[in-house]
């Protein structure tokens, strides 16, 4: 849920609290009014009946079978009902008319029901009718707050027509003021989401509140500041593997021009005592023929080490002959894992020392990465030579294995990242793609650049 939403909600939640604790105290402020007017009617009723009838003995007329009383003169009296009954139980004479029941019915049915509910019951009062001695019947006095909650009905009815446009108004209101408050965040975020696609040139804009406009300001130092940090290490990195190289070319030479030599001049010596030991020294051929074939095996190893360090098979059989040479080589190495390869740079003319050897450290850091981590049973290597216009050309680089992958949240290693700084160096691209337990899928351009004379 957005912050937005959150918010407008939490206000109409304490406006409906609002109106419903308000609805509580005037229905409880309407109910004791009610009581108070009803009762001061019933108690002036009472008083007027018991004065000007039952207390006054001439009042002779009330033996007439007509209504004696004239109760429906007391029709406007709106808030009791008084009947008067004869001896017999029959009712002779009322204030109640059809006036009356459309007069009162003025609230629906279940608010009336309600009111009744939290209101405590009426009890009517009785009066005995006597005349000159005799008892001539009764009048019953009923209190009827039909009207009163007709009334507060209607004033209901209003205040809740008047609450319902200041709730939408408010409502309308809080919505500006929170989308304009809030709209800044809108900024945050896209920047945020645009640094962390790896755009550094992303600048938030001057915002005008005082707090956002600060944020605003530290967003655009800490971009500028991460972005020189970055650009910093980028240089530091490639210096790093251009040193690297260089160390590389020092010493292959040291190993060829010192170990090679020895080695050479130790297996020629061997192969002399060889000769020597088979016509006057049998006793130490053995020992002369481990000579030999150590020797011979160091030669082989340091051969090996030349090739990894000064990449002299890609100054001999070129660029694609030695990525096969290399494949081939790792695959004797790991015979247990199946290597499918395409490598197909045949209408590749002569390139840039630097993107020939940024192609054959990659292929080698994909491999050794894959034979220490990936756990691939399978492995596919396509290496292509695209030529789009006369000045653009590039290599593509895919590499998939079936092993164990990495999540979304795997920070790089020093292997993938010497390769993002080295394809970065040549302003190359990368796509890494890769799920849990679903292998790995490396997709590669390097632009090409005519071999420097």
């Amino acid at each position: 849920m957005s912050l937005k939403l959150r918010l407008i909600l939490i206000i109409n939640a304490v406006l409906l609290l609002i109106l419903f604790l308000g609805g509580i105290l005037a229905i409880d402020t309407a109910k004791k009014n009610v009581r108070a007017e009803v009762a001061s009617s019933e108690k002036l009723a009472l008083y007027l009946f018991e004065m000007g009838v039952l207390n006054n003995p001439k009042y002779y007329s009330i033996e007439s079978e007509f209504k004696p009383l004239n109760l429906q003169s007391l029709v406007h009296m709106r808030h009791l009902k008084i009947e008067f009954f004869n001896l017999e139980g029959k009712l002779v004479d009322s204030n109640n008319s059809e006036t009356h029941t459309k007069a009162i019915d003025q609230a629906p049915n279940w608010f009336v029901s309600f009111m009744g509910l939290l209101s405590e019951p009426w009890q009517p009062k009785r009066l005995v009718v006597n005349i000159l001695g005799q008892s001539k019947g009764a009048i019953v006095i009923t209190p009827d707050p039909s009207y009163e909650f007709g009334e507060i009905w209607n004033q209901f009815t209003g205040i809740f027509y008047l609450a319902g446009v200041f709730f939408i108004l408010t409502n309308i209101l809080v919505a500006w003021i929170v989308f304009r408050a809030l709209s800044p965040v809108e900024f945050i975020l896209k920047a945020l989401t645009e640094l962390e696609s790896g755009n550094l040139k992303v600048k938030m804009p001057n915002l005008k509140t005082s707090e956002l406009s600060a944020i605003s300001s530290k967003f655009n130092l800490m971009v500028k500041t991460l972005r020189t940090s970055i650009e910093q290490n980028h240089q530091l990195s490639q210096k790093l593997i251009r040193i690297q190289e260089e160390e590389r070319k020092s010493l292959a030479r040291d190993l060829h021009d010192e170990f090679g030599q020895s080695l050479t001049a130790i297996h020629a010596d061997a192969a002399v005592l060889k000769a020597l030991a088979n016509k006057e020294y049998p006793k130490i051929k053995p020992s002369v023929n481990a000579i030999s074939d150590l020797s011979k095996h160091l030669m082989n190893l340091v051969g090996d080490m030349l090739n990894a360090l000064k990449l002299g098979v890609l100054q001999e059989l070129g660029l694609e002959e030695g990525l096969k040479d290399l494949l081939n080589t790792w695959q004797s190495r790991h015979p247990k894992i199946n290597l499918n390869y395409q490598v197909n740079l045949k209408a590749l003319t002569k390139i840039n020392e630097t993107v020939s050897i940024t192609s054959y450290r990659i292929i080698q850091e994909c491999l050794t990465n894959i034979s220490r981590h990936a756990k691939a049973k399978n492995i596919e290597i396509n290496i292509n030579y695209y030529k789009k216009n006369k000045s653009s050309a590039f290599i593509d680089i895919e590499v998939i294995d079936d092993g164990v992958g990495f999540s979304k949240s795997h920070r790089d290693g020093f292997g993938l990242s010497g390769m993002r700084e080295r394809i970065n160096e040549i302003k190359g691209k990368i796509i890494v793609m890769s799920e849990q337990n679903q292998g790995v899928k490396l997709k590669i351009q390097l632009p090409i650049s005519k071999k420097k004379k």
